[in-house]
């Protein structure tokens, strides 16, 4: 059975180790880039990616997504009406007291909370 499979332009550069950044909290082994608008809940999110490179976060965290409101009270979601396209909500409170809104088509680096199959399981 075909699948539709999306390859993304992207460098994926190495995690920095120095004191500004804390210890990834999983194996980036499992790490893959996805669009923001198809993180799903419990993927940790790692980094936001472009064509310039990788921006690792201080802190990973787990994805919560939520549709996004313009009109929410946050300080964040407010200043991002102007936005060319779909934005999405992939956090709510959690590492910051204010929302975490993405252009749904940006590239994020994480960990899917869903592990993808093993290709050499046997069905």
């Amino acid at each position: 059975m075909a699948e539709h499979v999306d390859f993304f332009e992207a460098v994926v550069t190495c995690y920095p180790q120095d004191a500004d950044h804390a210890p990834l909290l999983q194996d980036p082994a499992h790490a893959r880039v996805a669009r923001a608008g198809d993180v799903a809940d419990g993927d940790l999110i790692l980094a936001a990616v472009s064509l310039c490179g990788t921006d690792y976060f201080n802190d990973q965290y787990p994805a919560h997504p939520q549709p996004y409101d313009p009109a929410c009270q946050c300080g964040v979601c407010c200043h991002l009406t102007q936005e060319n396209g779909a934005m999405v909500v992939l956090s709510n409170g959690h590492p910051w007291t204010t929302c975490d809104p993405w252009r749904a088509d940006d590239l994020v680096l994480i960990v899917p909370a869903a592990r993808l199959p093993d290709r050499n399981a046997t069905e």
